[in-house]
């Protein structure tokens, strides 16, 4: 931003201090006012004129927890099923590394063997 634009952004939007005639305005014109006999949110409230808003949102803000709750237990079972699988490819890595030793007894115990039948082989 150049420096001319912001010190007459500064200059425009300055703070200034309401005049006393109007601030005079003000009080004379809430005091003419006549008190309210119930708070201004109670037109708000579920029976109110309001009621028609106020079904519609509790309606979308039930239908965003359901949402949410459906995203959250399919993350739920995605992750279960994720943990199943690896546990799956564990078991399988150990009954190979158990089959791959007795291949590797078997194999050496049979050179053993035949090193022994022909000792000048």
């Amino acid at each position: 931003m150049s420096p001319d634009l912001e010190s007459r952004l500064r200059a425009a939007l300055r703070p200034i201090a309401p005049s006393d005639e109007l601030e005079k305005k003000l009080i004379a014109r809430v005091a003419a006012e006549p008190q309210r006999s119930r708070p201004i949110r109670s037109r708000f409230r579920w029976g109110g004129l309001n009621s028609r808003a106020g079904w519609l949102s509790a309606a979308a803000a039930a239908s965003l927890l359901v949402a949410v709750g459906m995203q959250n237990r399919g993350q739920q079972r995605e992750r279960e099923t994720g943990l199943e699988a690896r546990r799956q490819v564990v078991e399988a890595l150990r009954m190979t590394s158990q089959k791959l030793h007795l291949a590797y007894e078997t194999v050496k115990n049979q050179s053993t063997s035949l090193a022994d039948e022909n000792p000048g082989a």
